[in-house]
């Protein structure tokens, strides 16, 4: 068993792609899709329940995040592609995935287009389409603004991210006393967790370790439609989400919900987007 083993691989078209490794070695094998902004180190919060259940937790980071090479242009879809290049270097041939967040679009790409590889799709409070009316409206001002200008003005909006990324690469946890202000109180109370603090905190350091503007790509993704459509997903996918989510509104949560054919959706009255984990990750982790 192994609490953290970072590494790389290049890919075929020369690309380096970092990961970190949590839990059991010989398990069963599970890739972690990060939240935005973050990086593989996120996924420390479930390295104990990896090692107690014998899973091999296997955290990516994205292209352009922590020490992962930038891909011009890439897609939702192109990341199936880069998944597959990892688990076959790895050996791997059949897995399960969990997308967190912003992860959450990357999982539901992957079970369109690589279900014959999957055992399970988990999505805990994932970000959903923003082309649909409505869904962005009990998001954060500064969030829901950063998304409409990223749709109109990709180019203006990447550059205009460098200084939130400054801010989460230098001052992170000024940050997340920032996001505190602006979420309901489980999450308010999830925030005042020193372990929280402590991995969010690394983990936004990383995500920017190479650059503060290559992760912008995902806001630009985000806010543009996503290359497949939710009703074509055929296989089930699991969601949870918390009803008091101010980060992802949780109208998101119930849309992909809705139109993902054989989702399996659980939605939790009083969690947030941070007290989900911590408080839920135990029933969570069942589908593996």
């Amino acid at each position: 068993m192994s609490n953290e083993i970072c590494d790389q691989i290049i890919l075929s078209d020369g690309r380096r792609l970092s990961f970190a490794e949590f839990g059991d070695r010989q398990g069963k094998p599970v890739f972690y899709f990060h939240g935005f902004p973050g990086s593989r180190l996120e996924a420390k919060l479930a390295a104990r329940i990896a090692i107690d259940t014998r899973v091999r937790f296997i955290a990516i980071d994205r292209p352009g995040y922590g020490l992962s090479s930038f891909k011009p242009g890439r897609t939702f879809i192109d990341w199936a592609d880069d998944l597959i290049g990892l688990a076959d270097t790895l050996g791997v041939d059949r897995f399960s995935i969990l997308g967190v967040s912003g992860g959450g679009p990357y999982a539901a790409a992957c079970a369109y287009i690589i279900s014959h590889r999957l055992d399970a799709v988990g999505i805990i409070c994932g970000m959903g389409p923003v082309d649909v009316p409505g869904l962005l409206s009990d998001m954060p001002w500064m969030y829901r603004q950063g998304l409409r200008l990223a749709g109109r003005f990709p180019k203006i909006a990447t550059a205009l991210y460098s200084f939130s990324a400054f801010l989460f690469r230098y001052y992170p946890e000024r940050m997340l006393s920032y996001i505190s202000s602006k979420v309901a109180e489980p999450d308010k109370i999830a925030l005042r967790n020193p372990e929280l603090i402590n991995v969010l905190s690394v983990s936004f350091q990383e995500a920017f370790r190479r650059s503060l503007r290559w992760p912008a790509a995902d806001v630009v993704l985000y806010s543009h439609p996503w290359g497949f459509r939710l009703e074509d997903i055929r296989i089930p996918v699991h969601l949870w989400h918390g009803e008091k989510d101010r980060i992802v509104p949780p109208a998101m949560g119930h849309h992909v919900a809705e139109s993902i054919p054989a989702c399996q959706a659980t939605f939790y009255v009083n969690e947030g987007h941070f007290s989900i984990i911590l408080n839920r990750i135990e029933e969570i982790w069942q589908i593996f």
